[in-house]
This record gives C-alpha cells, structure tokens and sequence, in this order.
C-alpha cells in the first residue's frame, strides 16, 4: 500500500511520477497552484522514508524535489495547455487523500491517476447545456424581455458550440477567444437586422460562458497568498482573453457602425 516502506530508488523514482503527474494534471484543469503544491506534498509525504520534500508550482510548471537514503531526486513537468475542469481538480483531490491513507499500492496508484485522465470528465453535451443555460439566465438578469432572453439562449448555444470546434482544432486561446467574440456580436447584428432586439443584452448574456471569472479569482487568491509569479501571469492571461473577446465583439459592431453612417450619408 502507499505507506508501506519504499525498499528501492526505483519505487521512489515512482512516487515522483505519481506526484508530479497527479500536480501537473491539476495544473492543466485550473486548480489553484496552492492546491497543487499540497496536493503533490500529500502524495510525497504519505511515505516516511522520503525526507526533504520541497514543491513549486507556477501557472504552467510543477518542481518537486526529494531526498531517499541521501540521495536528491529532481521531477519537473510543464503544463502547455489549460482549461477549467473542476472534475478532474476533484477527482486527483480525492486520489492524493486516498492514496496517503494507503488505499493504493504504486501500481494502483498509477492505474487510477491513468484512468482519471482518460476519463470523459464533463460531457460536451452537458458543457453546451450549461453555456446556454447561463446565457439566457444572465440575460433575465440585465431585465431583459423575452425577445433578448431567447436569441441569448441560440445565440450562446451556437457560440459555445463554434468554441468547441475551434478547440478541438487546437488554435491558441486568443484566436479561439477571439473568433467566439467576433461571432456573438456578428448573429446578434444579423438578428437585430431581422427582428429589433437589444444588441447589448444579447452579447453581454452571451459571453458570460467565456468571461475569465475563475482565472481570475485564482490569480487573486495566488496573489493573497504570496504566489506572486503565478498569481500575475493568471491576471495576464485573463486581461488578455478580456482583450480577444472585446477586440471579437468591437469589430463587427464598428464595421456595422460604419456602414450605417455611410448609409444615411449617401440618402443626404
């Protein structure tokens, strides 16, 4: 079991992986880098042999570093891509738990950190649902009418559906954040074009699926902790997807703008 002693450099060179892989898949799901660091700490320290236990993560990387009968081992892992899964961030919480009280041998313990990644998670249906959901609900919040309340829910559900085929095609998050803007604030002009509706309503309601919210009350929370480097590059990245979704929106309201204006100037 896991707190049965470690006999071989082997076994804590495995440890380490366990460790490093349960942070690092933590890290690429958007848990807060404090719950990583204590989340490998557990894992490490669920063994007395291993001494001298030291974790650091930032925003895209995890460090860990132990010591076993004298000798240092070192295991680093860089996180490339991250998202927002509180699935997977509950599933690895409860595993490191487990796994300190001794439910899992090191074998078992990576069967079960293999099958938390190849699990499905959250499913896309359930994903587009609730960014549908919570753009038609957001738009009753504003005071919208019914009108607004149930071109947010098509305008939302389109929207979040085009994310997911952007994603799957593997663009960076500034195009992917871009483009989604740049297509809410296009079917909502050509929905007004049709049928009056508050365009402002409709837009706002509908970015509220992509609204860095949680990056940035993770940010915070680094901040407030003392995690400086990942507490700002968190803020970095939330000002700068806040950037590609209004750059989205702004450019076809200016270009309808423009040509409106151009319009009523040429009928002078």
């Amino acid at each position: 079991m896991a707190n049965e002693k470690i006999s071989t450099l082997e076994e804590a060179f495995i440890l380490s992986e366990i460790a490093a892989g349960a942070g690092a898949m933590m890290l690429a799901n958007g848990a807060e880098t404090y719950r990583v660091e204590d989340t490998a700490e557990i894992i490490l320290r669920s063994n007395n042999l291993i001494k001298d236990v030291d974790v650091f993560a930032t925003f895209n990387v995890i460090i860990i570093s132990f010591s076993y009968k004298g000798q240092v081992h070192t295991n680093v892992r860089r996180v490339k891509a991250r998202s927002n899964n509180l699935y997977y961030v509950d599933k690895l919480n409860t595993f490191s738990r487990e796994f300190s009280l001794g439910k899992y041998s090191l074998d078992q313990a990576i069967e079960e950190l293999d099958k938390i990644k190849k699990s499905e998670g959250t499913s896309r249906n359930l994903k587009i649902l609730g960014a549908t959901l919570a753009a038609g609900a957001f738009s009753l919040l504003i005071g919208a009418g019914i009108k607004e309340v149930i071109f947010s829910f098509l305008v939302g559900f389109l929207g979040y559906v085009f994310s997911l085929f952007l994603e799957n095609n593997k663009l960076s998050y500034f195009v992917v954040h871009f483009l989604y803007g740049l297509l809410i604030s296009s079917l909502t002009l050509i929905i007004d074009s049709l049928i009056p509706i508050s365009v402002n309503v409709v837009i706002i309601s509908s970015l509220m699926a992509f609204l860095p919210g949680i990056m940035i009350t993770n940010a915070v929370r680094d901040l407030m902790s003392g995690d400086a480097l990942s507490g700002m590059t968190g803020a970095s990245l939330a000002i700068l997807i806040s950037i590609a979704l209004a750059l989205g929106v702004a450019m076809p309201l200016g270009l309808f703008g423009f040509l409106k204006l151009w319009d009523i100037q040429l009928n002078l």
